[in-house]
């Protein structure tokens, strides 16, 4: 009987042990939707967490968690979007006052989510002003950067050096400008895709969107275009200086082969200064100088007809979806769009040798040039 007992009471710790160490299913995806609104754009966070909690479906198989930074109204904090709560959402987290336009912040926001909402996949939303690639206190009407908290700015390495190599499936920018190759080249080993603007964006962006479009990104694939075409079509319905968006999504795959056939053009017109007058550009201003100019308009002016033949088909394997109005508001005015390619370049030129200088330093440079 001693034995009868023992051997039962062995098959019973195995098998809670067993038990036990089942792992857990993974929810398909935990998205981040980080609010760097210290700046002017607070008001907008808070409408845009209303509209994002209006989207939330109970059974949804993800996570939304949300980063939410603003000028002393609150304290930085960190949600988990709930439908079965009262506000609509739990507070995980409270910091002490931050600059969420520094890259430590953001890496720890990031380790924060992974470690407390792990998940088959991760997609990113950055919302704050955006310039693109440009370093800090560029633009004469303000300096964007990426992210913005009061007179902090988060440059492109910077953003790219906080993220985790091939975390995220998607990253999607709220914010100007951030469609450029620059853009997408840096961040080329961080996520498989990137949805962005050409243009300036238009308040108040996506928030229109989110309530019937956020469910989009959480499916175990996330229909990425479905929630690109929602945000299109809200806007291409406007009337007058409403009436303006562009947004593209970039895969990320296809850049080294377009950066290795750009590495080619660019050896035949090593350091040369070439007009950009007559290019179209989406700075949203009236005079030069422009940052912002159309990829492959300004590449076709380059090529050959073998050679554009050759970049077209590149492009179509990175940009693999993309609309446009048929022009863009600033507040200087409405601006004609007559070439749209989903990306945007910096060029070159000769009055901007500081900034021609820092764009030396970028990754898309290093490799397209041979100087």
């Amino acid at each position: 009987m001693k034995y009868i007992y023992a051997v039962c009471f062995l098959l019973l710790v195995c098998g809670c042990h067993k038990e036990n160490d089942t792992p857990a299913v993974l929810p398909a995806r935990t998205l981040l939707v980080y609010l760097g609104g210290d700046n002017n754009l607070d008001a907008e966070t808070y409408d845009k967490l209303v509209q994002i909690k209006n989207g939330w479906e109970d059974e949804t198989d993800g996570k939304i968690i949300v980063y939410q930074d603003t000028p002393f109204k609150d304290s930085p904090r960190l949600m988990e979007i709930d439908g079965k709560s009262e506000k609509g959402y739990i507070t995980i987290h409270t910091y002490d006052q931050e600059n969420s336009a520094s890259p430590q912040v953001l890496k720890r926001v990031i380790n924060d989510v992974t470690r407390l909402y792990p998940a088959k996949s991760y997609g990113l939303i950055v919302f704050s002003h955006g310039s693109g690639w440009l370093p800090p206190h560029t633009l004469v009407n303000g300096s964007r950067s990426i992210i913005i908290d009061n007179d902090n700015e988060m440059e492109i390495t910077d953003f790219a050096m906080a993220l985790p190599d091939h975390l995220f499936e998607f990253i999607i920018f709220e914010a100007c400008n951030m469609a450029g190759i620059e853009v997408a080249y840096e961040l080329r080993n961080k996520a498989a895709y990137i949805m962005a603007s050409s243009a300036p964006v238009v308040s108040p962006g996506f928030t229109p969107i989110y309530a019937g479009s956020i469910s989009c990104l959480l499916e175990e694939t996330a229909d990425l275009q479905r929630f690109a075409e929602n945000y299109f079509h809200y806007w291409n319905l406007m009337e007058g200086d409403k009436r303006s968006a562009t947004i593209s999504i970039i895969k990320t795959a296809g850049l080294s082969n377009l950066a290795n056939l750009i590495r080619q053009i660019n050896t035949e017109i090593s350091g040369s200064f070439l007009p950009v007058g007559n290019l179209q550009n989406y700075d949203g201003v009236l005079k030069a100088p422009f940052y912002f100019f159309d990829f492959a308009q300004y590449y076709q002016s380059l090529s050959d007809e073998d050679t554009y033949n050759a970049l077209q088909e590149y492009i179509s394997q990175c940009v693999v979806y993309k609309r446009n109005t048929p022009f863009y508001a600033t507040e200087e005015g409405i601006f004609p769009i007559t070439a749209f390619s989903g990306m945007t370049t910096f060029i070159m030129q000769r009055e901007l040798n500081d900034l021609n200088e820092e764009y030396t330093k970028l990754q898309w440079y290093k490799d397209t040039n041979t100087h």
